[in-house]
């Protein structure tokens, strides 16, 4: 038994259909349970209960046990002078107010189901990758997509916190920020860091100055990279070579230590050499990409600025920093790793742009986008169709990977709508 639980049961009403009966043998009737609170002071504010037809308006505590009470201080401490009812599992000790009064009491070890014990009890314990799997049962379809929306939108409101963290590093700059959100999407899990690193150094302001000279651009992030410094036998690759040896002589560039990059277990449509090339082409393509974003009105306007036109292959073969043999991969973007792009920065920078400068339309567009989207593939989204939640679109994958990662892997499952279902007894005390 903890304290959250209590909290819980006592919120959502579930305690059995007998009266209550205060540990000083007072009828109580609970009008409203009050408003639960997550910061300090009394849990619960502004209850509305009647004891013995006397109805009081307050706070309520809660505790494991009466004698907490004592041992928190609370006796002493002015927030909670206005508690009306003390809420435990075990009464052990009889506790007072400040006025010397004591305080109506209900113990609850003999009002909670066995069943909710149970069902909480397997929560706790965790043995599956979703806590609730071994005793899920699928909540009705409306709090289920309500929920789905909610934690959609939460997900997105996540972001939107993260990107005003990377905004307050650049000084306001969007479009710097914008530049770095894509280049961490195109390097992945597996090679995010090196992105980061090279957006670092080669910033947004610095390779404006290049954007109407492509090959010293493409040389500008494949040399820094590192991914140049070898024996190339490709002239297109030596060509950049030499650019990137006369590009760092002019402006005094290092270059990221090529053992940065990460080419195990990925298939060449992923190395970090064909990323870098794409991204660096992406940008060149765009040279307001962040505004031009901003102007775009339609699902068809959003995925057609991310789509490459280019027809150039690149050797990505003789890129590798162990020279490998030659291997052309097209630089064109593909439909999938657009729609991650969107997902993952287009739509979050829209919906944080909307919020920061209050224009809701903005926000609602993006949210709009998300439902337009394809479900994404994943082993989350897997997990979810095999406890029978399917996914049809991204705004609903988006929400069961908000769910898995704040809310199952965080133990929150008392938070979680799906958790009150599955929690919820057969017979619910009606107040």
């Amino acid at each position: 038994m903890n304290e959250n639980l209590l909290q819980f049961i006592w919120q959502h009403k579930y305690l059995l259909e007998n009266k209550l009966i205060s540990s000083q043998g007072k009828t109580i009737e609970v009008i409203k349970p009050g408003l639960l609170n997550r910061d300090s002071g009394p849990d619960f504010f502004n209850a509305l209960i009647i004891i013995d037809n006397t109805k009081w308006a307050g706070n309520v505590e809660v505790h494991i046990n009466s004698s907490d009470w004592r041992k928190h201080g609370h006796q002493n401490d002015d927030a909670y002078h206005n508690v009306i009812l003390h809420l435990v599992w075990h009464h052990d000790e009889v506790i007072f107010n400040q006025q010397n009064e004591e305080i109506p009491t209900l113990e609850m070890k003999h009002l909670v189901q066995t069943e909710t014990l149970e069902k909480y009890k397997v929560l706790l314990l965790k043995k599956s990758i979703i806590a609730c799997e071994p005793i899920f049962t699928l909540p009705d379809p409306e709090i289920l997509w309500m929920w789905i929306d909610r934690l959609s939108t939460e997900r997105l409101e996540k972001k939107h916190l993260q990107i005003q963290m990377h905004l307050t590093n650049t000084a306001s700059h969007w479009e710097e920020v914008f530049f770095k959100q894509l280049a961490i999407c195109f390097g992945q899990k597996t090679n995010a860091n090196p992105f980061e690193l090279l957006t670092a150094n080669l910033s947004w302001n610095f390779v404006q100055k290049y954007f109407q000279q492509h090959l010293s651009f493409q040389a500008l992030f494949i040399g820094f990279a590192g991914f140049l410094n070898h024996p190339l036998a490709n002239n297109y690759n030596l060509t950049l070579q030499k650019e990137y040896a006369y590009l760092s002589k002019k402006h005094g560039l290092q270059k990221l230590d090529v053992l940065a990059w990460k080419f195990g277990k990925t298939r060449p449509a992923n190395f970090p050499t064909l990323r870098l090339v794409q991204f660096a082409e992406l940008i060149y393509s765009k040279h307001h990409f962040f505004q031009t974003l901003l102007n775009c009105k339609t699902y068809v306007e959003l995925v057609s600025l991310f789509e490459l036109t280019s027809q150039q292959k690149i050797d990505i073969g003789d890129l590798h920093p162990k020279g490998k043999e030659s291997h052309f991969e097209p630089i064109s973007l593909s439909k999938q790793f657009i729609e991650s792009i969107l997902i993952n920065v287009a739509i979050p920078m829209v919906f944080s742009y909307g919020k920061y400068t209050q224009q809701e339309f903005l926000c609602n567009r993006a949210q709009e986008w998300l439902h337009q989207l394809p479900a994404e593939s994943n082993h989350i989204i897997t997990l979810w169709k095999t406890l029978g939640i399917t996914c049809k679109k991204a705004n609903e994958t988006q929400a069961m990977i908000q769910l898995k990662n704040y809310y199952c892997d965080q133990n929150k499952c008392l938070q979680c709508a799906i958790g009150n279902q599955i929690l919820k007894p057969k017979k619910v005390l009606q107040y």
